[in-house]
């Protein structure tokens, strides 16, 4: 099974949640490359290239580029708003990171804790 197939999302019904995603991402192409996913997730082109190449987010290689459905990167943001038990979209890329061996390297930029007196 190619790494494209294993995306859940292309094997079962969309869901609301999955919709909701699809919408926003609806002015990207169907199939996208690192420098869109960057675009897409908010994030550093050398974040973008460490979840492919962990396979957090399913792509197949294509010469010296990395092809990636959308579905899967909608695939990603579930799975990590599952994961932190439906927090903001916003707070679901840092912990995907946290348990690497290059965390380290990464600069990540810490969340505040806000409290009211």
């Amino acid at each position: 099974m190619s790494e494209i197939a294993a995306c859940t999302l292309i094997q079962e019904e969309p869901d609301r949640k999955t919709e909701q995603y699809m919408m926003m991402f609806k002015d990207y192409p169907d199939v996208v490359s690192v420098d869109i996913l960057q675009e897409m997730l908010g994030i550093c082109r050398k974040n973008a290239y460490l979840l492919v190449k962990q396979n957090k987010i399913h792509s197949a290689r294509v010469g010296r580029s990395y092809k990636i459905p959308k579905l899967c990167v909608v695939e990603y943001l579930i799975d990590q708003n599952r994961q932190l038990g439906g927090m903001r979209l916003s707070n679901s890329l840092a912990p995907s990171l946290q348990n690497t061996s290059e965390s380290s390297k990464l600069m990540m930029p810490k969340q505040k804790a806000f409290s009211y007196k």
